[in-house]
């Protein structure tokens, strides 16, 4: 049975993202007589694949902010989360070189692309996707807790990798960066209401 990326385990990965890239934005070089930490030296040139991430121009010939009227005609509605719309290819391409993709979906905010999610359901396919970022972007930062997810951030563009280590499927995330922050404070803030109605009864 054809499984879809679920959008709220993908949020929980874009909170996840968005924890580490705060975290990376913040550290300072630590104070006089502090020990340094310990980082072994990056196995590749991380400003160089980070170049190539931000010059990512979207996926499946549609552009990052493309207008949702433009390329509507060639999608098909999976989910209507209010600002947020999520779509699928009509002629969905389901292959990445050697990974056979479950789903690509299309997320649409404020009627504008700001980002990809690509689904595995084969331990294979998801070794292999993972294979694809790591050429594509280099070896990128694991997540903060030490789990099974991977983060790329660069200045305009950055790419998420999740592997369900319990089953083998992965989830793979390709976002603008201003427009997923955006997504994000909507989301906080749509949460903060329903809080404050929850607590009045309504």
């Amino acid at each position: 049975m054809k499984r879809h990326l679920n959008p709220r385990r993908l949020v929980a990965l874009f909170v996840l993202g968005l924890t580490s890239v705060s975290a990376l934005h913040a550290q300072q070089p630590p104070p006089p007589g502090a020990s340094p930490q310990q980082t072994p030296p990056p196995p590749e040139d991380t400003a160089a694949y980070l170049a190539k991430l931000d010059a990512l121009p979207g996926y499946g010939g549609i552009a990052f902010g493309t207008d949702l009227a433009k390329v509507k005609d060639s999608l098909e509605l999976e989910q209507d989360r209010g600002p947020l719309k999520i779509y699928k290819a009509k002629n969905e391409a389901l292959t990445l070189g050697p990974v056979l993709l479950e789903t690509v979906l299309f997320y649409f905010y404020d009627g504008k692309l700001y980002g990809v999610a690509l689904h595995t359901d084969d331990g294979q396919d998801t070794l292999n996707l993972k294979s694809v970022f790591h050429y594509a972007f280099g070896s990128g930062k694991n997540s903060v807790d030490e789990g099974p997810s991977t983060i790329w951030i660069g200045k305009k563009v950055g790419a998420l990798f999740e592997i369900n280590t319990a089953t083998g499927d992965g989830s793979a995330f390709l976002f603008n960066v201003s427009a997923h922050d955006a997504y994000l404070k909507h989301e906080s803030e749509a949460a903060q209401k329903a809080a404050d109605q929850l607590l009045k009864g309504k």
